[in-house]
């Protein structure tokens, strides 16, 4: 499995690009958005509550799933952040490994693993955009619901009685607005986690790797240090 996510790592540009181009498109979305919203809260409080319903069932839809959008995109490219800490990773264990494989095979020393946070890391990752997807999709629902309360007059919604379809819907969208907010949030710290565990990781591997090179290359080194000859107070005559 760790195999494999080497592997899917090494996509990380495109994680990255992907990610930028879902912010960039949410805010070129979330530009015109504001244009209808500017257009429709210049008409009379009447008009607004009783012709425009279209215009104001589409802004409030928008407003429901672009923040879980930009998200989205957000979380892509935190995520390709710690697939590209995972390529460095792979790298380091590749460059020691090939450090140690020039000595004699008695004398290579088993390199590090990574500690047991480095391993967790894409899973953990993998957790963050999965909460990223589900928030994107709650938030198309709600605005799927949004749609069809805004279409009706403002009057009729706020004459709903207990128990209607119509404040059923309105409860709703409050209800789950207000912990899909937190929930998003929850995701970027997820993903700021996995991002903290990369960069444990490589300084625990670049300690790890340091300490086992020098205890092996340094004795190495002092066998292969030329003698320099030495004058002898005594005698005058040059030793060795």
């Amino acid at each position: 499995m760790q195999a494999m996510i080497g592997k899917m790592a090494r996509l990380y540009p495109m994680m990255i690009a992907m990610g930028f181009m879902i912010v960039v498109i949410a805010l070129i979305i979330g530009y015109f958005n504001s244009q209808a919203a500017a257009a429709y809260f210049a008409q009379p409080k009447a008009l607004r509550e009783t012709t425009l319903m279209a215009q104001r069932a589409s802004i409030a839809s928008v407003g429901l799933w672009l923040p879980p959008f930009k998200f989205l995109g957000i979380g892509l490219i935190l995520g390709g952040i710690v697939m590209a800490l995972r390529v460095i990773i792979d790298n380091l264990r590749a460059a020691g490994n090939e450090v140690v494989s020039n000595l004699p095979a008695r004398e290579r020393p088993q390199m590090p693993t990574p500690p047991w946070y480095g391993l967790l890391m894409p899973i953990v990752m993998m957790l963050g955009e999965m909460i990223f997807l589900i928030a994107f999709i709650v938030g198309l629902w709600l605005a799927g619901i949004a749609r069809s309360v805004f279409a009706n007059p403002i009057p009729d919604i706020d004459a709903a009685g207990a128990g209607s379809g119509l404040l059923a819907s309105l409860q709703t969208i409050h209800a789950v607005e207000s912990w899909l907010v937190p929930l998003k949030f929850f995701a970027v710290s997820t993903e700021f986690l996995a991002i903290a565990m990369g960069l444990g990781t490589i300084i625990y591997m670049l300690s790890a790797q340091t300490d086992i090179l020098d205890r092996v290359l340094k004795p190495d080194r002092r066998q292969r240090e030329p003698i320099e000859p030495v004058l002898s107070p005594k005698s005058g005559m040059i030793t060795g």
